[in-house]
């Protein structure tokens, strides 16, 4: 299939302009992988999209792989990346349960030169050693109630230190913060995160959000089939795919954009974003 960028993919659909939040990208250095800025800007003008949200990758623990920054270096950095670029990047604060503080992160979040830089917390249970329901997560989940800020949360399979049971049992634990389980169970593991999802929201005990970096795409439409479309968020892992990244989620976007209201189209791919993580709005075409 052809590809075209996403912003003339909005024109052929009768919209004025790409208008695309991506709710999951990354600064920093992984082997392997081209996760430079200048690689996702470039992405971001690509693909039409707006704002992206970004955590940098650098404070993951995998030695020989990553940076294995701590969490005020770590961070720092994301405060320059957004600084530089206001009108393209938000930031996620990194957070390490097991070897950091959240006292460091309430630094970045009292101190108004970059506390309007981060819109939420990132967890990744996988690469920091960690269970998602750990006790010494709780401290984290505390400073998002305390600041208003949604946590982010890399989900997987079944039994994984990062599945969705174990996500759930933690936002369970602080009902009032929005919990986005990004890849909605990474490696296929989707049916376990709609689950999660659909059993908080019988329950009414938790707030816990789907996100679709490498979902697939008929599992995504399921997904909004049976959460509704207010619980689901565009989100890509920018640039996990290099140069280009968008391209691969360009099947996404046109099947959602054909089996979707433009209501409930507008709210997994922007709305929903700006409403929970206080992002600037769409302005009027």
């Amino acid at each position: 299939m052809k590809w075209w960028p996403i912003a003339f993919a909005g024109l052929l659909a009768g919209e004025a302009r790409a208008d695309l939040i991506d709710v999951h990208a990354h600064v920093g250095s992984f082997r392997g992988f081209d996760m430079s800025l200048a690689t996702l800007l470039a992405n971001l003008d690509e693909g039409g999209v707006r704002i992206a949200l970004v955590s940098n990758i650098d404070g993951a623990a995998l030695p020989g792989t990553t940076a294995d920054l701590d969490e005020e270096r770590a961070n720092r950095r994301v405060a320059e990346v957004v600084r530089a670029h206001p009108d393209r990047l938000r930031g996620l604060l990194w957070a390490r349960p097991l070897d950091g503080d959240p006292a460091r992160l309430a630094r970045f979040l009292d101190d108004p030169a970059t506390a309007r830089l981060f819109v939420g917390i990132k967890l990744h249970p996988e690469f920091n050693g960690f269970a998602a329901d750990d006790a010494r997560v709780d401290r984290y989940l505390a400073l998002c109630e305390r600041y208003h800020l949604p946590a982010v949360v890399h989900s997987g399979r079944p039994g994984s230190p990062s599945s969705p049971e174990r996500i759930y049992a933690l936002a369970r634990r602080h009902p009032t913060v929005p919990v986005v389980l990004y890849h909605m169970g990474f490696g296929g593991a989707h049916e376990q995160a709609i689950a999660a999802v659909e059993k908080s929201l019988a329950r009414r005990d938790a707030r816990l959000y789907l996100e679709t970096a490498q979902a697939d795409p008929e599992m995504v439409l399921q997904a909004i089939a049976r959460v509704g479309a207010d619980r689901v968020l565009f989100g890509t892992d920018a640039s996990y795919f290099g140069k280009g990244h968008y391209r691969t989620y360009e099947p996404l976007l046109m099947l959602l954009r054909a089996r979707l209201s433009d209501e409930d189209y507008a709210k997994v791919t922007f709305a929903n974003a700006e409403r929970l993580f206080g992002l600037p709005r769409r302005a009027a075409p």
